[in-house]
């Protein structure tokens, strides 16, 4: 039989509920794999990737982010969150949920895009459930890191967005044709990272950038040539972040995929992060 799709519901905080999607195959033997999603996608849209796992020898689950599909919170001026509220509260809660559906004690956390991004902070804070890191089409968006009128098209968009999220409390990403509707936090996070450089998280102490350079778990990033979400260039800038023992990458010349269409279509990923 194929594999099959559950949903469960999950509590991430107190009052803030998603949902979990999984598959759990008879006869598993890799690890478990935990998705975070890009921003603005729904959890929904990745069940091939899933199943497409599944099919390989891992179980595999992802939830919506806070603003994002199923989730409970809905951004307006009165809910704000951004990526601190996002690396404490959801992802820690899925990996909960995720090692005691599966039965494990580890998992590979997999993220895509700005998911990626996310899931490279929390792994800086060690959490020693998670064995391997992997970033599908993830960069920084540091706009220093494109090309000619791509430099200037970030900067300004970037920044744009920034405002318009003060401006209205929160961010009509569904107005705007990028992304969801999200926290003024969030996109403030964003926009401030594109802007410097460097992971500056409202709500949060830490020095992220020497955080990252502590990862000492295994790292693999696949990504493509021609992608102008996360050109290679962007890719190669937050991989600098890391340790370079311990990451390795493949950049893929794949002229049918993009940034995100691989996810239905995910067999070129998998031939590389899983093995053929």
């Amino acid at each position: 039989m194929p594999p099959k799709i559950v949903t469960i519901s999950i509590d991430v905080a107190l009052g803030k509920s998603t949902q979990m999607r999984y598959v759990h195959p008879e006869g598993a033997y890799r690890l478990p794999v935990l998705i975070l999603p890009a921003f603005g996608i729904s959890a929904k849209f990745y069940d091939r990737l899933l199943k497409s796992i599944a099919l390989r020898g891992s179980a595999a689950a992802i939830i919506d982010f806070q603003g994002q599909g199923s989730s409970s919170v809905l951004a307006d001026r009165k809910n704000d969150f951004g990526y601190n509220d996002l690396l404490t509260e959801d992802i820690p809660a899925a990996i909960s949920f995720a090692c005691i559906l599966f039965n494990t004690k580890k998992i590979e956390l997999w993220g895509h895009s700005m998911g990626g991004q996310l899931g490279s902070l929390y792994c800086a804070t060690h959490d020693q459930r998670i064995a391997r890191l992997v970033l599908c089409t993830t960069c920084s968006v540091y706009y220093r890191s494109w090309k000619g009128f791509g430099m200037l098209k970030v900067l300004l968009f970037s920044q744009f967005v920034r405002l318009i999220a003060k401006i209205y409390g929160y961010y009509p990403g569904e107005r705007l044709g990028f992304g969801g509707r999200s926290g003024k936090k969030l996109i403030n996070d964003w926009g401030q990272q594109a802007l410097s450089g460097r992971y500056k998280i409202e709500g949060s102490n830490t020095n992220w950038e020497i955080a990252l350079q502590s990862i000492m778990i295994p790292i693999h990033a696949v990504y493509l040539k021609k992608d102008f979400l996360a050109p290679p260039r962007a890719v190669e800038h937050l991989l600098e972040k890391f340790t370079p023992a311990n990451v390795t990458s493949v950049c893929l010349d794949e002229p049918d995929l993009n940034h995100t269409s691989w996810v239905r279509q995910p067999q070129t990923f998998l031939n590389v992060i899983m093995g053929n």
